[in-house]
């Protein structure tokens, strides 16, 4: 799947009546990677045990948690960030300067598709149901893959403005460091909207009549 890398503006800081300079000395790595694992598969629940499912299941990424064809997609993607600082010490002083050093972020998909157990006896059935959520599966990926480089570039944007920051005391780094994965934090958090918004119109662009009737008409119009 799709991979982000991107550098970064080395940033420059002179605090006034300070004689520390605080820089970055190299560019930050940034990576933005989405991963999917293997579909997998459930046969072994009712059309009425499914429905149930569906009501109860709160999926982020919305759609394709449907019944209407016998079977169900879902996902609940993970997205985690991990973020490395580089740090630049005056023991004179007890202070430091932080920097963004490698920032990482994953987006995880682990997609399971469910089939009615009633639809499984008719595999001509079972086999177009799985094909129709399969189309659902492949929108959660191109949707992600889209998003991992707008999720790269919130997160270049953020490091640019950040630059070289401190220095501070020595006390300040555990709370600055909170500081710098919240704004990071914020930048991925910035595209779920739009992300959200694009999976459900084209999830819902998925599960169109066309495609209800040509599922049904396979499956004996039950």
């Amino acid at each position: 799947m799709f991979g982000f890398d991107a550098a970064t503006v080395a940033g420059l800081l002179i605090l006034a009546g300070n004689t520390m300079l605080c820089s970055v000395p190299a560019a930050p790595a940034i990576s933005v990677v989405p991963t999917t694992a293997p579909v997998a598969y459930e046969f072994n629940l009712t059309s009425e045990e499914l429905g149930r499912f569906k009501s109860n299941t709160v999926n982020p990424y919305d759609p394709g948690t449907d019944t209407a064809t016998g079977g169900l997609r879902h996902d609940r993607p993970a997205i985690k960030t991990r973020v490395q600082w580089g740090i630049q010490q005056d023991p004179a002083r007890q202070t430091a300067c932080l920097w963004y050093d490698k920032i990482e972020v994953t987006i995880e998909l682990s997609p399971k598709i469910y089939i009615a157990s009633e639809r499984t006896k008719d595999s001509v059935c079972r086999d177009a149901i799985i094909d129709h959520e399969l189309k659902h599966v492949d929108v959660d990926r191109d949707v992600i893959n889209k998003y991992a480089m707008d999720i790269g570039l919130a997160v270049k944007d953020a490091v640019d403005g950040a630059g070289a920051m401190g220095p501070y005391n020595y006390h300040q780094l555990d709370t600055v460091k909170k500081q710098l994965v919240g704004h990071i934090t914020a930048a991925v958090e910035s595209k779920k909207l739009l992300l959200h918004q694009e999976m459900a119109r084209r999830q819902a662009g998925v599960d169109s009549l066309e495609e209800y009737e040509r599922v049904s008409k396979i499956c004996g119009g039950k």
